[in-house]
């Protein structure tokens, strides 16, 4: 049960009122008259009703107070969150050399009568490279050795015309283009001059393709978004205009570069070309890009004053809230005549500062800037808490951004305006909602985030104290306590190849630790999760000053089962081989990372230890898998790295004791 809130003074009114009558005969024994009527007794009361509003007053704790007492404790306010949003810009016309738009470029919303303008700011750099394209080819699919390349010095020839899919155009058919450059988050347009064969067109509502860029050998093909199509489908002459996702370079067609496809795709209400349609012409323009953008207000080299020599100096900022943000840029540079430049650096705290550390604090609700105290010390010295800025120098602080809050959480094609204008930038917008606005945290909500904060942070006690300490060791992905009571519960099942749990007995901790690594798109080399004597040193030791006295500690690796599936999938009669490769790939790729110890599970945050693996939910898992008509046949192994030929088989599901977690081995999918 909640402890009960205590009353510093819990007198009322008719307290006071007794106990100064009671005090009469003592101090004037001459004032008999002790009725209501009397003016003494008058005057009483009234004191009585004036003390009793000051006590009623001190029992309420004043909300600054409940601030400094969470910040002896090191729990301070969360600042508010800005919201992001992508925003694109589009050019006036096409350039013919690169045109980059600054970071903390401004737009904002429209101010109303009612509403100020909500002002975003971009947070990188962004660079519009014309496109050069190198080579064009229409092919089945990647890896297929049947393929056309087109001549591009030929085209705008009259006469001359290339085919944009294989004469008689199946589900799977592409047309490729490839770039010398990346072209990542732009907005091209492709000016085509069609020319259709009788009978070759198609409902350009419903086109019956795809526009796609390659990301890597992970994501593979990523969708592009069509803003407009002029063609309608191949079927008329104009432009296509794309909105292009992030790009990676690859080599397909002998060809290295940047890839963007048109894929004809294949719908159960697929409607496609009797012929292929045919281009005369075809250029590529780039028309904007699209950059992130954060509702928050850039502030550069802003001066705070100058420094008074003493030691805890506090300045205040022009602009409040300020947004938290991990950033080089964030220091204040002290200047003063005569002597190098310095830079300080912002701390959440000086309990960790120095003398000669140039530190400071700032806060971030209210803008203030606080460098380190100086305590005086029991043997009569005076210790400081950070360096003090030199009297006379110049204080400014080279970058911080202010904003943020839940206004920022506009609908999309809302930022609208530049507050500033651009050469060659006709206008901007953001086609997808900002998100993730949040005003700054209220007293109430960090009171009840206070007991959380301080359950594990000087002692290990119970199972989550171990698994938290632990992952604070530098290069711990993953931990897992494994007590007597979860040792004994899993004792007597029996799991596959006679493993057993693990004996653990009152008053010893044994720590499971996953090491932290790079996780590869496919299967993980065994040595990579192998636990190195470093890490297992560093973790006991860290656990070691904050564990029980007389408890026992054991640091293990995890016990790996590596699983190989064996799987069968159907696609759609007449499907092409293209369709084939990238169902097979797709559903190898979501094998690797669900089967994966850091991002595998349900959650994607790494397959638990202990849990067991369904058959059941691999079929699930595999239905998920884009194009396939369904899921013939999943059969399951448990294997040994390297050893494929001793694999033992697993019929509906695998038991996997405490301190058990899947791993992937090779996985074979077949697509027919």
């Amino acid at each position: 049960m909640p402890l009960p809130t205590v009353n510093l003074d819990d007198r009322r009114f008719d307290d006071i009122v007794a106990q100064a009558r009671q005090l009469i005969p003592q101090y004037c024994p001459e004032w008999t008259d002790h009725n209501t009527s009397d003016p003494g007794i008058a005057l009483l009361e009234v004191f009585a009703w004036m003390t009793d509003l000051l006590l009623f007053r001190v029992n309420q704790v004043p909300e600054k107070m409940f601030v400094k007492f969470l910040d002896m404790i090191g729990v301070q306010l969360d600042p508010p969150r800005a919201a992001v949003a992508p925003v694109t810009f589009y050019l006036s016309a096409a350039q013919s050399e690169p045109l980059t738009i600054s970071a903390a470029t401004e737009v904002a919303t429209v101010r109303t009568e009612v509403s100020e303008a909500i002002v975003f700011s971009t947070e990188t750099d962004l660079t519009i490279t014309p496109p050069h394209l190198q080579a064009a080819f229409t092919g089945n699919a990647l890896g297929e050795n049947t393929f056309v390349q087109h001549d591009l010095e030929r085209l705008g020839v009259l006469g001359h015309k290339i085919a944009v899919f294989s004469p008689e155009p199946v589900p799977g058919d592409a047309f490729y283009l490839c770039f010398d450059d990346d072209h990542s988050a732009h907005v091209l347009a492709l000016l085509l001059a069609c020319e259709v064969a009788g009978g070759a067109g198609v409902d350009p509502r419903e086109p019956p393709f795809v526009w796609e860029v390659w990301q890597g050998s992970l994501s593979r093909w990523a969708t592009c978004t069509v803003e407009y199509d002029g063609t309608l489908a191949f079927n008329v002459s104009g432009e296509v205009i794309l909105r292009l996702p992030a790009m990676a370079q690859e080599e397909f067609f002998g060809q290295r570069g940047y890839w963007l496809r048109c894929r004809i795709t294949s719908e159960q209400n697929y409607a496609g070309y009797k012929v292929s349609p045919d281009i005369e012409s075809l250029r590529v323009e780039a028309r904007g890009g699209t950059v992130s953008a954060r509702h928050a207000v850039v502030v550069r080299n802003e001066v705070l004053g100058r420094s008074d020599g003493t030691p805890g100096q506090r300045f205040q900022l022009l602009n409040s809230p300020v947004l938290y943000l991990e950033s080089g840029e964030d220091t204040i540079v002290c200047e003063l005549a005569g002597e190098d430049t310095t830079f300080w650096s912002d701390v959440p705290d000086f309990a960790e500062s120095g003398p000669g550390d140039r530190h400071f604090r700032l806060e971030y609700l209210d803008g203030t800037v606080t460098f380190g105290p100086a305590l005086l010390q029991p043997d009569g010295t005076v210790y400081r808490f950070g360096a003090v800025p030199p009297k006379g120098a110049t204080l400014r602080l080279q970058r911080y951004l202010h904003g943020g809050g839940v206004t920022g959480n506009v609908p999309a094609h809302t930022l609208s305006v530049l507050k500033a204008s651009i050469p060659y930038v006709a206008r901007v917008t953001n086609h997808a909602p900002a998100l993730g606005g949040r005003n700054a945290q209220t007293l109430e909500d960090a009171i009840l985030r206070v007991p959380h904060v301080l359950r594990t942070r000087t002692r290990a006690v119970t199972a989550d104290d171990y698994e938290f300490l632990a992952r604070q060791v530098e290069g711990v992905a993953r931990a897992r306590c494994i007590t007597p009571n979860l040792a004994g519960a899993a004792g007597e099942v029996a799991y596959p190849g006679q493993i057993r749990a693990l004996d653990v007995q009152p008053g010893q901790v044994s720590m499971v630790i996953l090491p932290q690594i790079a996780v590869p798109p496919g299967r993980i080399a065994p040595d990579q999760l192998t636990l190195s004597a470093e890490l297992r040193a560093s973790v006991q030791a860290s656990l070691d000053e904050r564990r029980l006295v007389g408890t026992t500690l054991e640091v293990r690796a995890p016990q790996l089962f590596w699983v190989s599936v064996n799987a069968l999938l159907r696609v759609p009669p007449g499907s092409s081989r293209g369709l084939k490769t990238d169902v097979r790939w797709a559903a190898e790729a979501l094998l690797y990372r669900y089967l994966n110890p850091h991002t595998g599970g349900s959650a994607g945050a790494g397959w638990e230890f202990g849990r067991t693996l369904h058959l059941s939910e691999l079929y699930s898992l595999l239905r998920t898998v884009p194009g396939i008509d369904f899921v013939e046949d999943v059969q399951v192994f448990l294997t040994e790295p390297g050893q494929q030929d001793l694999r033992q088989p697993v019929n509906t599901q695998l038991l996997l004791p405490p301190q058990g977690v899947v791993v992937s081995d090779l996985h074979t999918v077949r697509v027919e």
